[in-house]
């Protein structure tokens, strides 16, 4: 890449014009633990609109990451903020959005 950031209203890996999609099998790199691998199972917009991490009257949205057995939540605003060099895409891959009736704790 030629050192541009990508912009707009999706997210994009780090240092890469590819961009974050519904399906992406990821690994999260971490310092003091082992990485985790999941896959993306939630952006806003894309799918069903789940109430936990879309809240439009509050102007809250976050997109998530199916891990083994939990969901990692981030916040969505891409204008403003794109994932950092710890979110790795490893393959691309079709998956279902997460069902709004599953509640997040």
């Amino acid at each position: 890449m030629s050192g541009e950031k990508p912009t707009g209203s999706r997210p994009y890996y780090f240092g890469t014009r590819e961009e974050v999609r519904l399906g992406d099998r990821v690994r999260i790199k971490r310092w003091l633990f082992k990485d985790l691998e999941g896959v993306v199972c939630y952006i806003p917009g894309f799918g069903p609109r789940h109430p936990d991490l879309d809240v439009p009257e509050e102007e809250f949205q976050e997109w998530a990451i199916r891990c083994d057995d939990r969901i990692l939540v981030q916040l969505y605003a891409p204008e403003q903020v794109q994932p950092k060099k710890d979110l790795v895409l490893l393959s691309r891959g079709h998956t279902e959005s997460l069902s709004p009736d599953l509640r997040l704790e």
